[in-house]
């Protein structure tokens, strides 16, 4: 009989755990992120042995009172007396493992009184747990109990917490009240003779978050992406321009989002160092309370079945699937009013929002107004930075801090900027 066919319980666990609180005072793992995985709150359920009888892990991960997370696991087996046994892990999240040391208790009984000064709890070895996966991972036990000894096993999930999805990304963690927004910082010189410059973006919402970093103007080859002084990648600059974009969940043809950019200097490195830097800059971290311009009712699932979204109609794809990703992008043509001028647009949807952005460049300092459709639907500032001109607006659905209310649909019509009363940029945007 598996697991799945008992009720599994572990009332009996609670005299155990409560005589290793202490061992919770130790805060999370560290060590090098991969671009894989990493462990969440939504790891927390029941993982079934798939290759033993009636064997298994329930696994928490808990955050404490000092906001590190830590896990708690129970395992649940058998002696050689063929009687149910089960030891107890407080395990250091690292990765996509969490690494347990294992505990033991001997000589309690049955229904047996309270203990204070309880000594019956005993390390008896370690544990690592590694996901490949939300729902599949291995198990590497060593300890020094005869009986349990050292082995390995394979594990797969088997319940939970209801109304939760496991991305494996660090969006899983986020509070549910958490204040949502876009923040965006300037990337600037770090050596003598770095003529390029650049900037990163991070934006969060309920249940998704987004990291960017764009250069231009840097020689064309490959570049390193730093965070905190951990290297999370490369990226190809061609043309001067480059960007690289974490995304979680996962979406199509971006990485995966497992590590926090928030209260990090942010680095791009060529071979001989540090060529771009955000030196004191940061991304502030709103720890809660949610600001209301982000709503789970807008919504562009087609499972779930399109929400009051703004803009969206017109016989258009307007959902995708979760995880999808949808982006159409143009460049804006110059008119001849102002030489030199350059732009473009671009629009982009997954479940959870649609945005529209349009960008400036090579233009004089000022304030342009952008048309759709023949409408006005807002202004761009332009404004000098590192030597050189930029503009940009964005719009989104929902609505969120640093954006507009995006109320149109861009498909299909035609994009217009204007100096004054002259169109300097235009483009027929594409309808698919």
């Amino acid at each position: 009989m598996k697991i799945s066919s008992l009720v599994l319980t572990f009332t009996l666990a609670a005299g155990l755990f409560s005589a290793v609180t202490n061992l919770f005072a130790h805060g999370p793992g560290s060590g090098e992120f991969s671009d894989d995985i990493i462990v969440t709150r939504h790891f927390t359920g029941t993982w079934d042995q798939v290759d033993q009888e009636s064997q298994g892990l329930s696994l928490d991960v808990i955050e404490q009172d000092d906001d590190s997370r830590r896990s708690v696991m129970y395992w649940f087996t058998y002696g050689n007396d063929r009687k149910t046994a089960w030891y107890l892990g407080i395990g250091d999240l690292v990765e996509n493992r969490i690494e347990f040391a294992l505990y033991d208790s001997t000589d309690v009984g049955f229904m047996q009184d309270a203990m204070p000064d309880d000594e019956s709890v005993h390390n008896i070895g370690t544990m690592t747990v590694t996901f490949d996966s939300c729902t599949t991972g291995s198990v590497v036990f060593d300890t020094s109990h005869a009986e349990v000894g050292s082995g390995s096993f394979n594990i797969e999930r088997l319940t939970d917490v209801m109304n939760t999805h496991c991305s494996g990304g660090i969006s899983d963690d986020m509070h549910s009240d958490t204040t949502y927004g876009e923040q965006r910082i300037d990337l600037m010189p770090a050596r003598d003779g770095i003529t390029g410059s650049g900037h990163a973006r991070y934006e969060d919402y309920s249940g998704h978050m987004e990291f960017e970093v764009d250069v231009e103007g840097m020689p064309d080859g490959v570049y390193h992406l730093y965070t905190g002084m951990q290297y999370r990648g490369e990226f190809s600059v061609s043309e001067g321009r480059g960007e690289m974009e974490f995304v979680s969940p996962g979406e199509t043809g971006k990485m995966m989002l497992n590590f926090d950019p928030r209260g990090m200097q942010i680095e791009i490195h060529d071979a001989q160092g540090v060529v771009l830097s955000s030196q004191d800059g940061t991304f502030e971290n709103y720890e809660h309370g949610h600001d209301g311009q982000g709503s789970e009712d807008h919504h562009h699932d087609c499972e779930m079945g399109h929400g009051p979204g703004h803009g969206m109609g017109g016989g258009m794809v307007d959902c995708v699937n979760d995880g999808e990703y949808v982006e159409l992008q143009v460049d804006l043509q110059n008119s001849g009013v102002l030489d030199g001028a350059k732009g473009e647009a671009e629009w982009d949807m997954n479940t959870h929002r649609v945005e529209f952005s349009v960008e400036i460049e090579d233009v004089s300092a000022g304030v342009y107004m952008l048309k759709v459709g023949g409408e006005d639907v807002g202004l761009i500032e332009a404004f000098e930075m590192h030597g050189e001109v930029y503009g940009h607006i964005q719009f989104r659905d929902p609505e969120s801090r640093g954006k507009q209310q995006l109320d149109f649909d861009p498909r299909g019509q035609k994009i217009e900027v204007f100096q004054g009363t002259d169109v300097i940029l235009e483009a027929d945007f594409p309808e698919e």
